[in-house]
């Protein structure tokens, strides 16, 4: 049998129910996390309660028999109504109360037939319950009731969340509503298992019995979509993190001799006073000096000579001539040589990924190119032979910069 599927059911359940509820704590919690960690809990108690070694435990101390069935089905009920409710909270909050409701009622109305059904059915305990009593009404009725419910909370959540899905843009969210639908659409399949197969068998006097087991079968395949629905985004992001990690370490790894060669001359635009970059975050560390990098270009520009763009030729291209600026400007502050030339960006798109591409080309220029070379050899000489351009504007560096 398939038991272990029961509990490993019932333990993710509670693990996702639990991150759900604690991910809110402190803020007022949305109604939808409370309805999908309410039937998370529920449907994850009614498949342990229903693996034959707790029904068997329960048979030993139930005073009707099969009351463990019952319990273990009003929780899959209860799961189904939370399963409705968020729905309905989703599609339509503002009738939420009113559904509530309506279907409290008609669960609390349901369970009670369920057990006045069971009782006066007398009954004796089996495992085999479905198989055992198809051609006893009582039991039929029992089963076709608890089928019944789930089929109009899965319908009506499906309803709900089928026109709902229409309005949502493509994306992991999307897919994972597109889960939670599938699972209630199976979900309906496997109520139906146990409750309409016995009015096939009362009718028609043929066994429809197997030796499979395809309601713990179908059960597990529903739980399985459902978390899956459920934490799609969160486990999606984990499964992707190394893939994301590795192009930001290798951007970071490239600019960081640029990185190390500004912060030189202005430790000031550093957002931490250690030197080095953390392996964990990687993402984060290239984010910042990225930040590092365009603000100490900000602090640089007037310290650059206006002839950069000569030095380096017509056919230097925009990486090699930025990464040129960078370098006479480095010089023209560690001189105290402000030309107050204005010398533009690269028109890079506002992204990390685009921004740190592109200072990754401007940092094998700066460390490589020939002319990147002649245009820091020619503002040394500059800033070391010419007359101050601006001798009331000059700012040393031991006064701080501009």
């Amino acid at each position: 049998m398939l038991n272990w599927l029961n509990f490993c059911a019932l333990a993710l359940a509670v693990v996702v129910a639990t991150y759900k509820l604690l991910r809110g704590r402190g803020a007022r919690q949305a109604a939808g996390t409370r309805y999908l960690s309410g039937f998370f809990l529920c449907i994850g108690l009614g498949l342990a309660l229903m693996a034959p070694p707790v029904l068997i435990a329960i048979s030993h101390v139930e005073p009707v028999p099969n009351l463990g069935r019952l319990l273990g089905n009003s929780l899959e009920m209860l799961a189904a109504y939370f399963l409705g409710a968020l729905g309905q909270s989703i599609a339509r909050p503002a009738g939420i109360p009113r559904w509530l409701r309506r279907y409290g009622l008609l669960l609390a109305a349901a369970v009670t037939l369920m057990g006045t059904l069971l009782v006066v059915a007398d009954t004796t305990f089996t495992l085999n319950f479905v198989n055992a009593y198809s051609r006893e009404p009582l039991v039929v009725g029992y089963l076709v009731t608890f089928f019944c419910y789930i089929a109009v909370c899965l319908a009506a959540f499906i309803a709900s969340v089928g026109g709902y899905l229409r309005h949502v843009q493509a994306g992991l969210f999307r897919v994972g509503l597109c889960f939670v639908v599938a699972g209630a659409g199976l979900g309906i399949v496997w109520a139906a298992w146990s409750g309409v197969r016995p009015v096939l068998v009362l009718v028609t006097g043929r066994s429809l019995a197997t030796p499979l087991p395809v309601g713990a079968t179908l059960g597990s395949i529903c739980m399985l979509l459902w978390l899956v629905g459920a934490t799609l985004t969160r486990w999606n992001d984990r499964l992707t993190a190394p893939l994301r990690w590795v192009p930001a370490w290798w951007r970071l790894r490239r600019i960081d001799p640029l990185w190390q060669a500004v912060r030189a001359e202005l430790p000031q635009i550093a957002l931490h006073t250690s030197g080095g970059w953390p392996l964990a975050d990687a993402e984060f560390a290239l984010y910042r000096r990225v930040i590092e990098i365009r603000d100490a270009q900000l602090t640089l520009r007037p310290y650059a000579h206006p002839d950069v763009p000569r030095w380096v030729g017509p056919d230097a291209d925009p990486a090699t001539l930025e990464a040129a600026l960078i370098a006479a400007a480095l010089v023209g502050h560690a001189h105290g040589r402000h030309y107050r030339a204005e010398h533009p960006f690269q028109d890079v798109a506002a992204s990390v990924a685009s921004e740190s591409a592109w200072l990754a080309r401007v940092a094998r220029q700066f460390a490589r190119a020939d002319a990147v070379q002649r245009a820091r050899w020619h503002a040394t000489l500059a800033a070391t032979t010419d007359p101050d351009p601006h001798p009331t504007g000059t700012v040393g560096p031991d006064r701080g910069g501009t």
